[in-house]
């Protein structure tokens, strides 16, 4: 669904997993045999700061996969800010998760529609709406707030506020320093 962007160099290469520190090593290797791709470009280049990718693997971990929100929500989530952001590396990596947590290739598919209707729960509609109006306004309108109360606990409000903002620190990142999606091997 989304395209790479034409540049097809990357501007800070992806260290081979040797040149890397021994978490960023190891997350790779284990990332890159679930996904069957080989290490992942996103950790094979954000681990050449270890400091930093230690935080924000942290940090980012207690989101997704170790977050309260149910995964198909999660996956949801990341998708939708994915394809706002037009983030086609995210959107790449999350696509097979999705299916793998049970969202459906309509589903997907409808993560691109401007005002998603079918196929989506009112809650499913709902952290769309959050989404789109994070990634819009920074804010939430009265009439969202009011569906994200209905729906969801004040701890699950706070981790898919985090979570939207995680993804598209993420995208802007991915995007600034043009990480590439993985051939296949």
């Amino acid at each position: 669904m989304l395209v790479p962007a034409d540049s097809g160099e990357p501007r800070i290469a992806p260290a081979r997993p040797r040149e890397l520190g021994p978490l960023a090593r190891i997350v790779a290797a284990v990332a890159g045999r679930v996904s069957t791709s080989g290490p992942p470009n996103i950790f094979t280049t954000l681990g050449q700061h270890p400091r930093l990718f230690r935080a924000w693997l942290r940090y980012s971990a207690h989101l997704m996969p170790f977050g309260k929100l149910p995964r198909r929500d999660t996956e949801l989530v990341i998708l939708r800010v994915a394809w706002q952001c037009r983030s086609a590396y995210e959107w790449h990596q999350h696509v097979p998760i999705a299916l793998r947590v049970g969202l459906t290739p309509d589903q997907i598919t409808g993560v691109t529609d401007k005002t998603p209707a079918d196929g989506f729960t009112n809650r499913q509609r709902t952290l769309l709406t959050v989404s789109d109006e994070l990634l819009a306004q920074r804010a939430l309108s009265d009439t969202t707030w009011n569906a994200v109360q209905a729906t969801l606990r004040n701890r699950d409000a706070i981790e898919l506020c985090l979570l939207i903002g995680n993804y598209q620190g993420l995208a802007s990142t991915i995007g600034g320093l043009a990480i590439q999606i993985e051939q296949d091997h």
